[in-house]
């Protein structure tokens, strides 16, 4: 899709964060995308500050960080807060009319139940990791357990930085999630009917998925390594892109970074 004249007008939840502050960064490098909003929890000891300024620039660029949202500020919200942030920004996002962008990890099932409903009047995505390649991952281990899933025994093994909250990741779970989803009615002939997940947090890894299939002698490795937040950070733009100019509907990862 082409870039049009069209300015979006983006805000960010968790904008003071690791990931929050790289999506100013990018964002400003954007022609198409306007940072209009920076959203922190109450009592963020960065309050009132300029956003431009937190992310290391020399200059201020007006947007201060706020914990509220009083009218519609923005076209887009991109979250990567916590759950009970997102929802709190959802109720924004319907009450003013603009799309929700959740990557935020952790979100339970009556949550997501919540951004679906919102999705009647908002377009919304949920995904916990929005990155091609992570995307490209849950496509290969659909095709793969298909192929061989009844025969092998499967397991999933990732890593991220000691800081990470959660565990397992949420990209983890939707990686499990595909598979039980496509072996549920099938004779499994490996000696798991369950998918463990082994989680490790260690250091400062961005982010590290392993999925192994174990077949008599052999075993079949499919990886996916994370070597910047960048990843993340870039399928983040190509999802505002789409989403901004969106129907409200519940959208997936899949139909926006054209994963076949």
């Amino acid at each position: 899709m082409g870039h049009s004249s069209f300015m979006i007008k983006v805000g960010i939840n968790g904008a003071a964060g690791r990931m929050g502050l790289r999506l100013v960064s990018l964002i400003s490098q954007q022609t198409d995308l306007k940072l209009t909003l920076a959203l922190e929890r109450p009592n963020h000891p960065d309050i009132g500050k300029d956003i431009a300024l937190l992310a290391g620039f020399d200059k201020p660029s007006g947007v201060v960080l706020t914990d509220n949202i009083k009218s519609r500020t923005a076209d887009i919200i991109l979250d990567f807060s916590t759950p009970p942030a997102t929802i709190n920004c959802l109720e924004a996002c319907k009450k003013y009319h603009m799309a929700l962008l959740a990557g935020t990890t952790g979100l339970n099932n009556i949550q997501i139940d919540k951004i679906k409903k919102a999705s009647r009047y908002i377009p919304c995505l949920v995904s916990p990791n929005l990155s091609w390649g992570a995307n490209w991952l849950f496509e290969l281990v659909g095709q793969t357990t298909h192929k061989i899933g009844e025969e092998a025994e499967i397991e999933i093994i990732e890593m991220h930085h000691a800081t990470k909250k959660d565990s397992p990741s949420g990209t983890a779970l939707r990686l499990k999630e595909t598979i039980t989803q496509i072996n549920r009615n099938r004779p499994l002939r490996g000696k798991k009917k369950d998918i463990p997940i082994h989680s490790l947090r260690i250091g400062r890894v961005v982010g590290e998925h392993k999925v192994i299939f174990g077949l008599p002698g052999e075993r079949i490795e499919l990886t996916h390594r994370v070597d910047n937040r960048d990843a993340f950070a870039e399928g983040a733009i190509k999802t505002t892109r789409f989403l901004a100019r969106a129907k409200p509907a519940f959208y997936t990862t899949k139909q926006v970074l054209g994963v076949i």
